[in-house]
């Protein structure tokens, strides 16, 4: 399953959803402890077109709009559109990666894949891609979904990606992030 204490702490972040929706808003000491470390550690966070879908459907609920955000921060950036095809070293593609994960969720949630979103399983795709397009030797996937959180963890144990695309928890995130010294 996901990791209980993310150390050494990826430096690019891919944020779902249900993570933002959780984190809450400016106000919320989650928020304010995420962000600080984030800006103070020059991590770098990452927003898909499923999540920046998902957040316009959500507008209101969430308390930040985050796609404004990622604007006018240097610490926020909009992905393009996946690419399928893109692959690390002898590592899954992208593609094959997202389609084993929208599969499996499909299965633990008993839903027919047709009907479910593709916004979680885009998430290790595009994982794939910053591995693939950017400096960084690992990156984290945030949320608050234990159906994700299986279905991620299971399609990359085993391959190239494992522990190089890192599936974090939410509050085991933030404990860590609390714990670090200032």
């Amino acid at each position: 399953m996901s990791e209980e204490h993310p150390s050494p702490f990826p430096t690019a972040l891919l944020l779902d959803t249900s993570f933002l929706r959780t984190l809450g808003g400016t106000d919320s000491d989650a928020y304010q402890t995420f962000i600080e470390y984030v800006r103070t550690e020059d991590s770098e966070l990452y927003l898909t077109s499923g999540v920046i879908e998902e957040l316009a459907e959500q507008y209101g609920y969430i308390s930040i709009d985050w796609v404004d955000r990622a604007d006018t921060v240097e610490w926020i950036t909009l992905l393009d559109p996946l690419q399928p095809g893109v692959r690390v070293h002898n590592g899954p593609r992208a593609g094959e990666i997202m389609d084993r994960v929208h599969q499996r969720l499909a299965k633990l949630e008993q839903t027919n894949p047709d009907e479910l979103r593709k916004t979680d399983s885009e998430l290790p795709a595009a994982a794939v891609m910053l591995l693939g397009s950017t400096e960084h030797e690992s990156v984290g996937i945030l949320l608050d979904d234990r159906n994700a959180e299986k279905s991620i963890t299971g399609v990359i144990q085993n391959t190239y990606y494992e522990g190089r695309i890192r599936v974090m928890e939410m509050w085991p995130t933030i404990e860590y992030i609390e714990s670090q010294p200032d």
